[in-house]
C-alpha cells in the first residue's frame, strides 16, 4: 500500500516495504508526536500531530486501509483535528 504523507513536501511512501509504523515524540516536554514508518535505517514522517491522541487517531485511520488492502491512502486530504475527534478513526471516501 502506498501512502501520501501529510507535510509541506508530501512524499509517496510504500508501506509494504516498512518494517513498522509507530510514534516518535518530538521533545520530552512537548506533546507534539510524529507518526513514522521505518524500514531498516530509513524513517519517513507520515504526519506531524499535535498530541498523542491525534497520532493514535491517525494510526487508527491507516490501519484499516492496510487491512483492506487499499492501494493508496492520501493523508494530505485528512484534517487531523477532525480525525482526533473521531475515536474510531473512521474511514471516509
Amino acid at each position: 500500500m502506498w501512502i501520501m504523507t501529510k507535510s509541506d513536501w508530501p512524499v509517496l511512501v510504500n508501506l509494504s516495504r516498512s518494517a513498522h509504523i509507530g510514534y516518535q515524540q518530538i521533545a520530552r516536554f512537548d506533546p507534539c508526536t510524529r507518526v513514522i514508518a521505518a524500514a531498516w535505517e530509513q524513517k519517513f514522517v507520515l504526519a506531524e500531530c499535535s498530541d498523542g491522541d491525534q497520532a493514535k487517531a491517525t494510526i487508527g485511520r491507516i490501519a484499516p486501509a492496510l487491512a483492506e488492502g487499499d492501494p493508496l491512502l492520501e493523508l494530505r486530504g485528512i484534517d487531523l483535528a477532525e480525525l482526533n475527534g473521531d475515536a474510531t478513526g473512521g474511514k471516509t471516501r
